[in-house]
């Protein structure tokens, strides 16, 4: 049978960093006194908000190809995110950190990614991911095993557009042969990935791990679990969650 958007499952497209996978150790810790010792911030908390402000501010680094220029530019990032946090103004030590950060095999997914993405892929869901990150974002994936799951890649940098221009999902979008409005997309920055998703026509749901969002008025998890019995039950243009 040729599938119909009555029988077709809903395409589910998703951000990569905070959402599938995680540096470990995380920013906040990496940025305190634990990793960095008598440079570090006294608290990964104090970080943790020290970032949340950076990036309310529109402060994450910008895409860099660059090798070189991209250690620089989270040189810049971390030493800047050590200071808000209570930390040393320590060059060495923040470029120290975004080397961390610039490894890919510093990265893993978080334990409920696999299950959740067999699960949807059995139930015949095709699967985008969309992240506003450098082309390195590739071998993340592939060290983390997840490049295989997907339909569709699409890093901004590669593109030219980023999240939340409406322009990067619908490339997406067009690239798996969809609707948007046939399209999920599961993220965890409200303005990013929320209203990016929803102004391009597709489904948002944000995916609040920590907890950062408990007002938040729409489709919210807190974990994956439970994606694909959502997913499931979604109707295109008609959701009945």
């Amino acid at each position: 049978m040729i599938p119909t958007p009555d029988t077709q499952p809903v395409a589910v497209l998703f951000d990569a960093a905070d959402t599938l996978i995680e540096l470990s150790p995380a920013i906040p810790e990496l940025l305190s006194a634990t990793w960095l010792g008598t440079d570090g911030a006294p608290s990964a908390a104090a970080v943790r908000e020290a970032l949340w402000q950076i990036g309310t501010e529109g402060g994450w680094p910008d895409d860099e190809s660059d090798p070189v220029a991209r250690v620089e530019t989270w040189t810049r990032f971390c030493r800047e995110a050590l200071v808000r946090g209570g930390g040393a103004d320590s060059a060495p030590a923040a470029r120290r950190a975004a080397q961390h950060i610039l490894a890919p095999e510093n990265y893993r997914c978080f334990p409920d990614v696999p299950h959740c993405l067999e699960r949807l892929r059995a139930n015949g869901h095709q699967l985008g991911l969309v992240s506003n990150f450098d082309p390195w974002l590739h071998d993340i994936l592939s060290s983390t095993g997840l490049a295989p799951w997907f339909d569709t890649i699409v890093v901004s940098s590669e593109v030219g557009q980023e999240k939340p221009a409406p322009a990067i999902f619908a490339l997406a979008c067009e690239r798996l042969g969809r609707l948007p409005s046939d399209c999920l997309f599961v993220g965890d920055s409200v303005a990013v990935d929320v209203e990016g998703a929803s102004g391009a026509g597709l489904h948002p749901v944000l995916l609040d791990r920590y907890g950062r969002f408990p007002d938040f008025p729409g489709t919210q998890l807190a974990m994956l679990d439970f994606l694909p019995t959502l997913a499931a039950q979604f109707k295109e243009g008609n959701p009945t969650w």
